[in-house]
């Protein structure tokens, strides 16, 4: 009878964890940075203009975490071509590379056009300052400098969307 009690005290929470860590999406884990100050930030563009978070006051931030070698981003950059198109005079658009070659970066957008100002991150200091654990990752800024929702994961143009409703 001892040995089944401690058998129980042992193994069920062990397996109640498992099963509750199993059961989760790891994409809708709560980021730390909602709610907080935007950490800033001075990227340059592929022209070598240099940007800064503090420059761009008045209009919300969204800003993308790609790759060329991410498929995933390949499917959202149509997404932010055409959400550029549609809401570039309500919000900044930016796509900050993720590990990658800015000759890379430069190919494709010669075959997939530009969907957003192109940020290069060398040694992924702002992916750090933000958090990313992978990509594509998106972060939504209110006009305070807030971050006020993340999405990660394919963005669909409805998420989108939602996703600009919350930082108006």
């Amino acid at each position: 009878m001892k040995r089944f009690a401690l058998f129980v005290l042992v193994v069920g929470p062990i397996v109640y964890l498992l099963a509750f860590g199993l059961m989760r999406n790891a994409r809708e884990l709560p980021s730390a940075m909602i709610g907080k100050k935007a950490p800033d930030f001075s990227l340059h563009t592929l022209d070598n203009k240099t940007v800064t978070l503090q420059s761009l006051s008045g209009k919300p931030v969204v800003i993308n975490f790609w790759a060329t070698w991410c498929g995933p981003c390949l499917l959202e950059h149509k997404v932010f071509s055409e959400a550029n198109k549609l809401y570039g005079k309500e919000f900044h658009f930016f796509g900050v590379v993720y590990q990658d070659q800015k000759e890379n970066v430069e190919q494709f957008l010669k075959e997939y056009g530009e969907a957003f100002s192109v940020l290069l991150d060398p040694g992924s200091k702002m992916a750090i300052d933000y958090g990313v654990g992978g990509i594509p990752e998106t972060f939504y800024v209110d006009t305070k400098g807030i971050i006020q929702h993340k999405h990660t994961g394919l963005l669909t143009f409805s998420h989108l969307q939602e996703d600009l409703e919350k930082i108006k």
